[in-house]
């Protein structure tokens, strides 16, 4: 806003048509700050803290309107511009993106329309509240809770939520239909997993079986720097549109108000019900992507998979004793799939946006384009996350940011018992499992990760970073990052990853999701996968193989 060359001079422009433009500082933003943050309490963004008290001071004063400019694939403008139009319900505001391809003439245009909008709009607007719930509320006593799709393991959640007393529904995989339905409710610009979840989300309130009044949906939160943590507040005002605002969206907290809200489902043990299967689930799925590629009979690795996941499901919440001959008896039904090892073939690993990695539709079927191209992938297990996040509960909780020593100590001795409880059952794999029987500890991964960014830019980046060099360390032969189109995280790894290459020698692929077809796919990954292929060989005959 600042920039002239950057803005093309708009406020000047604003000046010769008699419009006076005032900067967002000079308004007295500090005298609505902390109703605004009661408002929004969890805008990790600095400027969208300010942004959005804008909004509320424009909204009361009849004398201001609003210009809001933003940028060609703002993350955080992505978001805001939606919740700055809820600050100003009512009364007319102009948005200009700005990018390279910017001109006077289309920016004067609009300021002339947009001028002659509001000469006689003298209105004041209305600042509406976005009601968010937490998962600790009553409501999950009165209502079926909908858990939307990611990944596999939240079939586990569900069942643990069901076995502690909560109705919970895992929502199907994710469609065609889905995407459509979610692009019909936002604007394109928020993050792609945003925009499935929305789609799966209102599918389901289409259904004939769905009774808003006893239905919610669950969504957990964070606290930034991505984008992840403002899906709730789209939902939100998506199902409000839609004319369900009595439909609750159970926010789960990941940072601050974690034990709280996982004390709310811990009726019976939730978190160790849970984790004991997302251990098993973690295990199964390494020995997926390692059997997969080389099955002599085609199919036979998905079925024993899934076989084994709903039996899986059907025994969240059993003793460990039970899990444990359960994981003995699916590591067995794997081991009796037939393969054919004499080819050796290269190792992808696989990095980036934790959605988009995982979600078979989001990633269009990713892993299975690598594998029959001749490759053997590698993907960071869900347990990745669950880990990183209490890693900087228990930072922040050191550093006195949220809660203190009690909540550490807490946090600490939850992390005790749950691996008390998990490691026996992931030792029955073992034999199993070639690479990565277990991972480096988050302090580790992020250890390694230090090299390319620091860990003060938290989230997905410097995980990523972290697992490369892991990979590399463990002889794989290609790193693919897959990004969500204009993903902040992933565009910070796709510009990190140019040194990592230099610095390991390994061919690297920055893939971009958005929901469309890419026409020239196949030729990257026949290339890609070329260049992996030529590294396999190189590095076996380094080793004298």
């Amino acid at each position: 806003t600042y920039d002239e060359a950057m803005t093309l001079n708009l406020p000047e422009k604003l000046r010769d048509l008699n419009i006076l433009a005032i900067p967002l500082d000079f308004l007295p933003l500090a005298s609505v700050a902390a109703e605004v943050s009661q408002a929004h309490p969890n805008m990790y963004w600095k400027s969208g803290q300010k942004i959005l008290c804008a909004g509320r001071i424009i909204a009361r004063d009849p004398r201001l309107f609003g210009l809001y400019v933003t940028n060609f694939a703002c993350g955080p403008d992505s978001y805001l511009v939606k919740f700055f139009s809820k600050e100003t319900e009512g009364k007319p505001f102009l948005t200009i993106e700005i990018d390279e391809h910017s001109a006077d003439a289309g920016i004067i245009t609009r300021c002339e329309a947009f001028i002659d909008t509001i000469r006689n709009a003298r209105t004041r607007g209305t600042s509406k509240l976005i009601q968010l719930v937490s998962i600790s509320s009553n409501h999950t006593n009165s209502r079926r809770v909908y858990v939307p799709y990611m990944i596999d393991h939240g079939y586990l959640i569900a069942a643990a939520m069901r076995h502690c007393g909560v109705d919970a529904e895992p929502l199907p995989e994710s469609d065609a239909q889905t995407l459509e339905i979610g692009r019909k409710y936002t604007t394109g610009k928020e993050c792609y997993p945003s925009i499935i979840t929305t789609g799966d989300i209102v599918k389901k309130t289409m259904a004939p079986d769905f009774d808003a009044a006893h239905a919610a949906f669950f969504m957990p939160a964070a606290s930034g720097p991505c984008r992840f943590g403002q899906y709730n507040r789209l939902h939100r005002l998506i199902l409000d549109e839609i004319g369900l605002p009595q439909v609750p969206i159970l926010v789960f907290d990941q940072t601050g108000g974690y034990h709280q809200d996982m004390a709310s489902l811990g009726r019976q043990g939730f978190r160790l019900h849970a984790w004991r299967t997302i251990a098993i689930l973690d295990s199964m799925q390494k020995i997926v992507l390692e059997k997969r590629p080389y099955e002599v009979n085609q199919g036979e690795t998905d079925a024993v998979y899934k076989e084994w996941l709903d039996r899986l499901i059907k025994n969240v919440g059993r003793d460990g004793g039970t899990l444990k001959d359960f994981s003995l008896k699916a590591r067995d039904a794997f081991a009796a799939i037939k393969t054919d090892t004499r080819v050796p073939k290269p190792r992808i690993g696989i990095v980036g946006e934790i959605f988009v990695r995982s979600n078979q539709f989001a990633n269009d079927s990713l892993i299975l384009k690598l594998e029959a191209l001749g490759a053997q992938c590698g993907v960071p297990p869900l347990e990745e996350w669950l880990d990183y996040i209490d890693h900087q509960r228990k930072r922040r909780n050191r550093l006195h940011l949220e809660g203190g020593w009690r909540d550490w100590a807490k946090q600490k001795l939850t992390e005790v018992v749950q691996e008390n409880v998990a490691e026996p059952l992931r030792k029955q794999f073992d034999d199993s499992i070639e690479a990565f029987t277990r991972e480096l500890s988050t302090q580790k991964i992020l250890d390694r990760g230090h090299r390319y960014l620091t860990p003060a830019v938290e989230g997905e980046a410097i995980l990523s970073m972290g697992r490369v060099v892991e990979y590399a360390e463990h002889g794989f032969d290609g790193i693919v990052n897959i990004i969500p189109f204009g993903c902040m995280p992933g565009t910070i790894v796709s510009l990190l990853l140019h040194q990592f290459r230099q610095d390991y020698g390994l061919p690297v692929l920055n893939i971009v999701v958005e929901g469309t077809k890419d026409p020239a796919e196949s030729i990257k990954f026949d290339a890609f996968i070329q260049q992996a292929g030529e590294h396999l060989i190189q590095n076996r005959k380094s080793h004298g193989k």
